[in-house]
């Protein structure tokens, strides 16, 4: 079984998606000066100033968020042996929190 999910499976776990009106883009928007929201997964700024990234990155970290019905059931593909591959855009870990 291959599963190709997407942001909505971890939104679903109170974590924010990239480009809405209350998501992550808005909140750096708001809480750092970047030049362009995306400006937090670029290379040459997070040599420049890597606090913004770091921020982000500390509050995905696991055990703060947890596992939605959708992350369990991958799992338990894997468990099982039966996932042979999970394409996901999600960095949050969650199916392996599961």
């Amino acid at each position: 079984i291959m599963v190709v999910s997407g942001a909505g499976i971890s939104v679903a776990a109170g974590i924010p998606d990239f480009r809405s009106q209350h998501g992550v883009y808005q909140m750096v928007e708001e809480k750092f000066d970047l030049p362009d929201p995306q400006s937090l997964f670029d290379i040459d700024y997070f040599v420049h100033n890597p606090l913004p990234f770091f921020t982000f990155a500390k509050n995905l970290y696991p055990g703060k968020y947890s596992p939605t019905l959708s992350h369990k059931f991958i799992r338990a593909l894997e468990d099982k042996g039966s996932l042979l591959r999970n394409y996901t855009q999600n960095i949050d870990t969650l199916e392996k929190e599961a």
